[in-house]
């Protein structure tokens, strides 16, 4: 009868017994995890070339959507940094070389001086460390002291248009260059001279060219440059008394030998000194057309001294030369007293010299033997002058004025 037969639809379970419905739910469970076994392995066999195919239809139905938004972004990100980039980094990068670059001053030369002017000639050279060219237009440098504030410029020098790459000479020979600041330009000459080191600082603005780019250049430098030491290392090689003086009250001839530290040339002129036992003036000596070049400057000296105040004043002149006597030399010492170029007082040069004393000694032996070597030997047509026996007697007061007396009339002739 139909209304026995066993039914696996819905809503047709309500008369099964027990054990039919544990058979249906058992088939139903596995149709499903075979169902899902089916679909893990689907999933796991999909290829990637698949995926990708989906990927890039994915993208490319998005740039189809999209595109000019993505074209006005670029637009807007390109019109802000090339601008940064030609503007700012370029530029700075640029920069960046010059201020690592060095300007060694390998040598430089002051002459002609004038009150207000000079003849300036600099050799220095300019490294770029990398492979590039750069050609750089005309540059005026500005010689300053960097502690003056606000800063002076004392000298300027006008360098060409260079193309620089690798390392670059630079040589400029300025005639008639300008003096703007006398007082700075001797501040930087007094550290020149009194000073083992010192420092030469310049600025000057250029346009620089990398090919078609072009990009302000400035070059900002603190020079470090060896001093003159206060001329350390002075001595006299050699000196004669002249007995008697020569027509113009010349009675002191010898050689000086003057070193000069630095790497600059100065030509000074004729250069007059007060000769000093300690601080007693004992006369001038002078120097004519000083030229002070790199290294040691052996040059011819000289000189009037005062006989009669020194004869006069000789007690007391020795008694300040106990210490040197001891070791068988004259101590001398020279400051500066006059600098005179083609009849001009040069004062950047005078002042700076006058605030300088350099000390030196001589050989006692060396001096009397180039001065009184033919008036101790009569071959020679001297007189037997016997210098020993006179310095001796000026330690007898019996004695000192007949000594006194003696040393004048030889000295005078």
């Amino acid at each position: 009868m139909l209304w026995r037969t066993k039914s696996y639809i819905i809503g047709a379970d309500r008369n099964l017994s027990f054990f039919d419905r544990a058979k249906g739910e058992k088939q139903s469970k596995q149709k499903e995890y075979d169902a899902e076994h089916v679909e893990g392995i689907e999933a796991q066999e999909l290829p990637p070339l698949g995926r990708v195919k989906s990927a890039r239809a994915k993208f490319q139905k998005h740039w189809r959507r999209f595109w000019c938004c993505y074209l006005l972004g670029a637009i807007i990100f390109l019109a802000i940094f090339l601008p940064v980039f030609f503007l700012v980094i370029i530029p700075a990068i640029a920069q960046k070389l010059v201020n690592d670059m060095s300007l060694p001053v390998h040598s430089a030369e002051i002459l002609n001086p004038r009150p207000d002017q000079v003849d300036f000639v600099l050799h220095t050279s300019l490294n770029v460390p990398l492979a590039i060219r750069i050609r750089t237009e005309p540059l005026s440098l500005n010689l300053f002291n960097r502690d003056t504030k606000p800063r002076k410029t004392y000298l300027r020098v006008d360098l060409p248009a260079y193309s620089l790459k690798g390392n670059t000479k630079l040589d400029v020979t300025k005639n008639d260059t300008k003096i703007f600041d006398v007082d700075e330009f001797m501040k930087t000459l007094e550290n020149a001279v009194y000073n083992e080191r010192f420092i030469m600082s310049a600025k000057g603005s250029t346009i620089g060219h990398l090919g078609a780019l072009k990009t302000p250049l400035t070059l900002d430098k603190d020079i470090e440059l060896n001093g003159l030491d206060k001329l350390r290392g002075f001595s006299i090689e050699s000196a004669r008394l002249l007995l008697p003086k020569e027509a113009d009250g010349t009675n002191l001839r010898g050689k000086a030998v003057v070193p000069n530290h630095s790497v600059f040339t100065f030509a000074l002129g004729n250069v007059t000194l007060n000769l000093k036992s300690q601080e007693i003036v004992l006369g001038q000596a002078s120097i004519d057309n000083v030229v002070l070049k790199p290294g040691n400057n052996t040059v011819d000296l000289h000189g009037k001294l005062d006989f009669d105040f020194l004869i006069d004043n000789l007690g007391t002149i020795l008694a300040t030369q106990k210490s040197a006597l001891r070791d068988g030399q004259i101590e001398l010492s020279a400051s500066g007293n006059s600098t005179v170029y083609n009849g001009e007082h040069i004062r950047y040069f005078e002042e700076i010299l006058n605030g300088l004393t350099i000390t030196t000694r001589v050989p006692i032996v060396m001096l009397l033997a180039n001065t009184l070597g033919g008036l101790m030997d009569t071959k020679e047509g001297g007189k037997g002058l016997d210098i020993a026996g006179i310095l001796g007697d000026l330690t007898d007061n019996n004695k000192t004025e007949l000594a006194v007396r003696s040393l004048r009339d030889r000295i005078n002739g």
